[in-house]
């Protein structure tokens, strides 16, 4: 009881200490409004009873929680009924952690269509923090997770899975959230590196925005990436992302079979930065920032992708089943085409020196006035697939710049 008591002061020290990251869309984050519907309050004493307690909410309850730290003692949130919403009663996502202590297998694990989960950290299971996967011939949608702290898996931190290859979990978003591996929780890791953070299969329709995913290395083995959609996802939009120190970055699609792959989707407007050595000194080192496999029909538009040494790519497209509009993104080091993959290419600019950044070592990817080659050399891209830039500014044709940043005009030279 002593060892975990300690545990718990320290994961409430990481929680007060752990370096911040501005998120550039932080302004389309608004609070959720007040809950509407039946109310269920749930303070931290009354830990061992919240499972049941969600089990047995009905649609359209919100469950609000006290803030304090819930000890799950290997128990698990199931959310069975459609339309239940579990979030603090601040608001504010550090004030309430869901600790399972690597001693839950899953902490929060979604059955159900229209489940909200908000405000609040979840943290330490043994596999999965949080866990989407309707039964055997069910298809769920509109899941949302909302201002949420995920932190320190065993194995992948928002997982995204039907249990059968007939059935889809569809239309979901990540938003405004925080998904990181610590030093703290990284030697929990296990099976070669078995972690990643958003991983999802046969997920058709999923918006990831404006969340920072961090840290998803290890010492031996390569982890999967921040964000990956894979396994006959399709439709996904990831955008105003920062995705910092990650062995591989974004990924739509794995291997070169189409089951593994990725059908449409799009991602743009993101930052992707290493600048963390230990990454690069791992096993796996940084792989690549944003990686297409056998995903067809990709665009990937006006991303940063910077690194402080040599990533294998920092963006790559491979397999013949991959097929792609890459268009004004900014680079540290090299594009890389792979396997017989095909792309249309426009406007991308690599090579660029750190010193077009406002600041790397924070994870600053917004350009200075002296990024003279990427100001004004974007080329025009089709109306509705990226009107605004990483903050959400408007673009406007014909003084596009490259990269995930629209310089504002006053910052101008």
């Amino acid at each position: 009881m002593t060892i975990w008591r300690t545990r718990i002061a320290v994961l409430s020290v990481m929680l007060l200490a752990s370096a911040p990251i501005s998120v550039p869309g932080a302004t389309l984050c608004p609070p959720l409004p007040p809950p509407t519907g039946p109310v269920i309050d749930v303070t931290p004493n009354q830990a061992r009873a919240l499972s049941g307690i969600v089990a047995s909410a009905p649609t359209g309850s919100t469950i609000r929680l006290g803030a304090g730290t819930y000890n799950l003692d290997g128990g698990r949130l199931v959310f069975n009924h459609p339309g239940v919403t579990l979030r603090s009663a601040s608001g504010n996502r550090n004030d309430v952690i869901l600790d399972g202590r690597y001693q839950s297998p899953e902490i929060v694990s979604i059955v159900a269509s229209s489940v909200t989960i908000a405000d609040l950290t979840v943290a330490r299971a043994f596999d999965h923090p949080v866990h989407i996967s309707p039964p055997g011939g069910s298809t769920i949608s509109a899941i949302r997770i909302y201002n949420v702290r995920v932190m320190d898996p065993g194995q992948q931190a928002i997982k995204i899975n039907p249990t059968d290859a007939t059935n889809t979990i569809d239309n979901g978003s990540i938003q405004c959230s925080l998904v990181e591996l610590t030093d703290e929780g990284r030697p929990f890791i296990r099976d070669s590196c078995y972690t990643g953070g958003i991983d999802a299969h046969r997920a058709r329709g999923w918006s990831v925005a404006d969340n920072v995913i961090r840290g998803f290395w290890c010492p031996v083995g390569l982890a999967e990436h921040g964000i990956h959609f894979w396994r006959n996802s399709r439709d996904t939009v990831v955008e105003r992302n920062v995705v910092v120190n990650n062995a591989r970055g974004i990924g739509f699609g794995l291997g070169g079979s189409a089951a593994d792959g990725h059908v449409n989707g799009i991602i743009r407007n993101n930052f992707v930065v290493v600048n963390d050595d230990r990454v690069f000194a791992s096993q796996g080192g940084f792989d690549v920032g944003i990686g297409l496999e056998s995903a067809a029909n990709a665009k990937i538009l006006h991303n940063s992708v910077v690194s402080t040494r040599t990533p294998f790519s920092s963006i790559e497209w491979r397999w013949r089943g991959t097929t792609a509009t890459i268009t004004n993104n900014l680079t540290s080091h090299a594009l890389r085409p792979r396997n017989g993959a095909t792309a249309l290419m426009a406007g991308n600019l690599t090579s660029v020196p750190l010193s077009y950044f406002r600041n790397v070592s924070t994870n600053d990817l917004h350009l200075l006035p002296g990024a003279s080659a990427a100001l004004r050399r974007g080329v025009s891209v089709p109306a509705g697939d990226a009107d605004q830039d990483v903050d959400g500014d408007a673009r406007l044709d014909g003084v596009r710049d490259i990269g995930a940043d629209q310089l504002a005009v006053r910052e101008r030279p």
